[in-house]
């Protein structure tokens, strides 16, 4: 059949707004071709030059005929997101972007550019409904979640922006981490989706071992979790081992008790044989002194885990301070003995607000 067919109205205009080409998952994409008269191959093409050549265009795809690139051009956006504003941390080679959705709500993603690899810190929720008092996300309140082509967009549009570095005009983002606005696993078709587009070997072709998932820790969604097919590394928010001192901090997920939590890491750690990360925000007088560490000992000492000791970072409106450097010390020291593995982990990006706990896009 011909390139042409399909294509006769190619010149007309389009009274609809545009849709979003990132909604579109390689079948829909396929039936879409099919309709236009195109043979099957053609939506392989466009696919790679979306996903792997990373086009803002269809202009730029060279190899497809000219009413193609045209009807399509009518037919979808390419950038269903624009850039309402975007800091650079240069010391710490850290870029915030504030996307303006095409509702007009905002969100904001991170890139951190790293000698071993790029990583994305993705958002998946206007807003968060968690509240949680060491996050300015969560005292910014929940205005909606994302959808998956929202979701993957934010690792398109930084790939479009390495592949425009004249120092490395191949350069992709090799590592995600959901831990920008929002909790994943309250989004959870939406955020699997994504990941199973992130992973598309036709496409972005990420390694699930380089996607990371963050929460605050709701055991129904990580048992879910350990039930998925692909290995992806999990990282809990956990804070503290003590029940009342946790729900200070985490004020609805602090209800969950700590046990069944604890169980459900478990669960997850044998279904991919792998360890789990326990992100532990360090606040002076509150859950930082050596007592809390041997309590956090007994608590994960059992499982394959590993602990990210993170300096609290400055947020609005929160009362906390972080830890010293003597009790970040002290803390990390007691885990050390027990054999437990902890890093001191400083968030990138502080000067822009772009470190754990400070993303706040839909209020700007």
């Amino acid at each position: 059949m011909s390139d042409q067919a399909g294509l006769t109205g190619a010149g007309e205009t389009m009274s609809r707004q545009l849709e979003d080409f990132f909604s579109l998952d390689r079948p829909a994409l396929e039936q879409a071709m099919a309709e236009m008269g195109q043979p099957r191959f053609r939506a392989d093409q466009v696919w790679g030059w979306v996903y792997r050549q990373s086009v803002d265009s269809f202009e730029a795809m060279t190899n497809l005929p000219a009413l193609l690139r045209r009807r399509l051009s009518e037919l979808y956006t390419l950038t269903p997101a624009t850039v309402a504003s975007s800091q650079t941390d240069e010391p710490s080679q850290t870029r915030k972007d504030l996307l303006r959705l095409a509702d007009s709500e905002t969100i904001e993603c991170v890139l951190m550019r790293e000698p071993h690899g790029h990583t994305a810190c993705l958002s998946t929720q206007v807003g968060c409904s968690m509240g949680c008092s060491i996050c300015a996300t969560g005292q910014a309140g929940f205005r909606r979640d994302l959808t998956p082509a929202e979701i993957v967009f934010q690792v398109v549009h930084f790939n479009r922006q390495l592949a425009r570095l004249p120092e490395e005009p191949r350069a992709r983002v090799g590592n995600v981490v959901f831990m920008g606005m929002g909790e994943p696993l309250l989004n959870y078709q939406a955020t699997m989706a994504a990941i199973a587009r992130l992973c598309d070997p036709y496409g972005l072709a990420m390694n699930p071992r380089n996607i990371t998932v963050s929460t605050v820790g709701l055991p129904e969604r990580i048992l879910a979790l350990a039930r998925e097919p692909l290995p992806l590394r999990l990282a809990v928010s956990l804070h503290s081992p003590d029940q009342e001192v946790r729900q200070r901090i985490l004020p609805k997920a602090g209800r969950v008790p700590i046990h069944e939590l604890i169980q459900a890491c478990e669960a997850y750690a044998d279904s991919h044989n792998q360890r789990i990360t326990f992100e532990y925000a360090l606040i002076r007088g509150v859950n930082d002194s050596e007592a809390d560490a041997r309590r956090l000992v007994r608590l994960i000492g059992s499982l394959p885990a590993h602990v990210n000791l993170i300096p609290l970072n400055p947020t609005p409106g929160s009362a906390f301070q972080p830890s010293t450097p003597r009790a970040t010390q002290a803390f990390q020291e007691v885990l050390k003995r027990s054999r437990i593995p902890c890093t001191v982990r400083h968030s990138r990006g502080i000067a822009i607000q772009a470190g754990c706990g400070q993303l706040r896009g839909c209020q700007l």
